[in-house]
């Protein structure tokens, strides 16, 4: 309000030295326009001066739309440059569970093929999974594949060219003939969905919590001494001729991102060659 009133009285000063200016004499002109003129340089600079922060606006507004658009460029750089971070970090610990899993099965690395777990088969009951390598390389139907320890965590079951699908222990339908490593007990697991159960193992047998059952090479499916699981306890019906014994995967399958599969095994060729039959074994965890 202050500087309204201020601009006011310079207007009206000019108004009326320039008024004086027009009624003076001619030769009184020269003296007039002085007087003029120094009446008018308030005005003049307090217009200017008035007008400055404007233009300092509509600059600050072109700084800003630069700015902002900096600001987006810069967003998306950051955005690019975290995904190709998160890119390596995956394929960095692709390599080292892949490298991990090679060195458990130590000496015989060469008979086994790596993989990645590209889908979970999500129907109930159902424990499949389907892995990036197929027949071109060298995946067949039946060979055995390995999680974490070198323990057997299903089975090939179908087989395409670039793509096959692996029947985890665990799958309903699934059926491994085992034997209990102390005892020597044999028996078969079968899936329940989440865990297994040892079955047909005779009541009174030398079977307790926290014996490893391994793979047995009777029917020459499978290789002989693969870990698969634990006991993790055993009930006894005494009107039942088998014990009820449920057992614990030792591979964490539903976890399961990198696996290898037994290429040089072939279903049934156990029952032709002896040596076929054994499988690389390690000490459970």
């Amino acid at each position: 309000m202050a500087v309204g009133r201020s601009i006011g009285w310079l207007i009206l000063l000019a108004c009326t030295g320039i008024g004086l200016l027009a009624l003076s004499p001619l030769d009184a002109a020269g003296d007039m326009e002085e007087r003029a003129a120094a009446l008018v340089a308030p005005l003049t600079m307090a217009v200017r001066d008035a007008s400055r922060p404007f233009a300092d606006v509509l600059l600050s507004a072109g700084q800003m739309q630069q700015l902002t658009e900096e600001n987006a460029e810069l967003r998306q750089d950051l955005s690019r440059a975290q995904s190709e971070l998160a890119l390596l970090r995956e394929q960095q610990t692709a390599v080292e569970q892949a490298a991990a899993l090679v060195r458990a099965v130590g000496a015989d690395a060469d008979r086994y093929l790596p993989a990645s777990v590209v889908l979970r088969d999500p129907a109930p009951g159902r424990r499949m999974l389907l892995l990036d390598r197929g027949a071109a390389d060298g995946v067949m139907e039946g060979q055995p594949v390995l999680g974490g320890g070198a323990t057997l965590v299903g089975v090939v079951a179908e087989v395409g060219e670039h793509r096959s699908r692996v029947r985890l222990v665990t799958d309903l339908s699934s059926a491994v003939t085992a034997v209990v490593q102390s005892s020597r007990t044999p028996g078969a697991l079968a899936g329940t969905g989440d865990a297994l159960t040892l079955e047909f193992v005779p009541v009174g047998s030398a079977v307790a919590a926290g014996d490893v059952v391994l793979t047995s090479a009777l029917g020459g499916e499978l290789p002989a001494g693969l870990l698969v699981g634990r006991v993790e306890r055993v009930r006894t019906d005494a009107q039942a001729l088998f014990e009820q014994i449920e057992v614990e995967p030792l591979a964490d399958l539903a976890r399961l991102e990198q696996v290898l599969v037994m290429t040089d095994f072939r279903p049934g060729a156990s029952l032709e060659d002896p040596e076929a039959t054994s499988g690389a074994t390690a000490t459970p965890q």
